[in-house]
């Protein structure tokens, strides 16, 4: 025996009740995580991602100037780089400015793309 006292007989019963709300606690807690979550996370993460595509369009015009001070400020970094080592730029440097750069050509020219690509993808 570690010789501990056993509780009076009136402790026994709080002590057994109180294991038995926690085990129902951490069951409906689990319950609610396995069953819930999946039908609600979906429509929270759904309000978010529309709320953000709300707020985006409305900076568009300023989040086009930011990317091409980027895009430029990228350009200007890859080539003094290459001018200060006398070296030229990896071919994988080289691949993700161009990306970029034709990423921002589109999203500049969007507002005219965007009609077509609609009228091309809407069934007639």
């Amino acid at each position: 025996m570690t010789g501990a006292v056993p509780p009076p007989r009136g402790k026994r019963g709080t002590t057994l009740a109180t294991s038995a709300a926690g085990v129902a606690a951490a069951g409906a807690l689990a319950c609610a995580a396995c069953c819930v979550l999946p039908f609600a996370l979906p429509a929270a993460v759904l309000a978010i991602a529309g709320g953000a595509l709300a707020w985006f369009a409305g900076i568009r015009e300023e989040a086009i100037v930011a990317a091409i001070a980027l895009v430029v400020t990228g350009w200007a970094w890859v080539v003094w780089r290459s001018l200060r080592t006398s070296k030229r730029p990896a071919a994988a440097t080289m691949l993700v400015m161009f990306a970029a750069s034709a990423m921002l050509a589109l999203a500049y020219s969007w507002p005219a793309i965007e009609p077509v690509a609609l009228t091309l993808l809407t069934p007639r």
